[in-house]
C-alpha cells in the first residue's frame, strides 16, 4: 500500500550502481528502511532529501512482513542547514540520529521518540551556543522515554536535598534506579554508584526540566561536560540495550 510520513534520515548506503538504501526514523512507523532507486543518478528526483539529520515529507510503498520498502517520493521538510555548516553541531547532530539508530527496533512507532529527535535537531540547528547542552537533555530524555529518568533531586536514603550547596559537595548516582544518595548515606550503607559534583548534580536538575530550545544558555565548563558525558553514556549503556560508544562522539569530543 501506498503510504506517506514524515521522517528524519538517518543513514544512507550506497546500492548497486544507481541507487540508495536509507534508514528513517518516522513519526507513523518508527526505524523503517527505504529503496531509493536512482537516487545517485545525474536525473536524481529525490535531491538532498535523503542526506543524513535533514527531516523529510515520504511517500512510499510499504508492504506488509517486509523489512524493505520502496521509496516513491520525498521531499526535504525542514533542512537545518546550520547543522552542516557547523562543525560543532554537525557532529552533535550525528549522534543523536547515531544513537536513535542503535537503540531503537524496526517499525515500532514511538511518538515521544520521534518528537524528542526532531525537537532536538531543530533546537541544535538554531543554537547560538552551547549547543552540547542540548545533546545531554536529548539523552536524559530518552532515558525518561525508556522509563529509567534519573531521580536526583533529594537522597533516596535520606531525603535531604541533593542541589542545596549547604548540604553537600558531591553525591552518588545508582546507576540500577537512577537516584541520587548523598555522601553520609554512601558511607554508611555502601550503596556504590557513581561519585558527580554538586555542579553535575544541578547541571543534570537544569537540563531536566527546562525546555530543550532554551538549554543552550545553561552554561557548562568543558571538564565539566566531559564528566556529564561519561556519565550519561554510562547509564544508557546501563539500561538500554544495543547502547555502545558513539563514533560521533569522537568528533563531538574534538570540537
Amino acid at each position: 500500500m501506498i503510504v506517506s510520513t514524515d521522517a528524519i534520515v538517518l543513514r544512507s548506503m550506497k546500492y548497486g550502481d544507481t541507487s540508495k538504501i536509507v534508514t528513517l526514523y518516522s513519526r507513523k512507523y518508527g526505524k523503517i528502511r527505504v529503496m531509493a532507486k536512482g537516487a545517485r543518478t545525474s536525473k536524481n528526483k529525490f535531491g538532498a532529501s535523503l542526506e543524513p539529520m535533514v527531516h523529510s515529507s515520504v511517500v512510499m510503498y510499504k508492504k506488509e512482513h517486509r523489512d524493505l520498502h520502496l521509496l516513491s517520493n520525498c521531499e526535504i521538510a525542514s533542512p537545518f542547514l546550520g547543522l552542516n555548516d557547523d562543525g560543532g553541531k554537525m557532529a552533535i547532530g550525528l549522534a543523536m540520529i547515531e544513537l536513535v539508530n542503535m537503540v531503537m527496533h524496526d517499525e515500532e512507532e514511538n511518538q515521544p521518540m520521534y518528537t524528542l529527535l526532531l525537537e532536538s535537531l531543530r533546537a541544535v540547528d538554531e543554537s547560538g551556543r552551547n549547543p552540547e547542552n542540548i545533546f545531554f537533555a536529548f539523552e536524559l530524555r530518552m532515558a525518561e522515554i525508556f522509563g529509567y529518568g534519573l531521580n536526583i533531586q533529594r537522597c533516596a536514603r535520606c531525603g535531604r536535598s541533593l542541589l542545596n550547596e549547604q548540604a553537600t559537595a558531591f553525591a552518588y548516582i545508582l546507576l540500577a534506579s537512577g537516584s541520587g544518595v548523598c555522601s553520609d548515606c554512601h558511607k554508611e550503607h555502601n550503596v556504590g554508584g557513581v561519585k558527580v559534583s554538586l555542579g553535575i548534580l544541578q547541571s543534570l536538575s537544569r537540563l531536566s526540566a527546562a525546555p530543550i530550545r532554551s538549554i543552550s544558555d545553561e552554561p557548562i565548563s568543558r571538564s565539566m561536560q566531559g564528566e556529564m558525558l561519561a556519565l550519561l553514556q554510562t547509564y544508557l549503556k546501563y539500561h538500554i540495550e544495543g547502547v555502545r560508544t558513539l563514533r560521533s562522539l569522537s568528533l563531538f569530543t574534538n570540537v
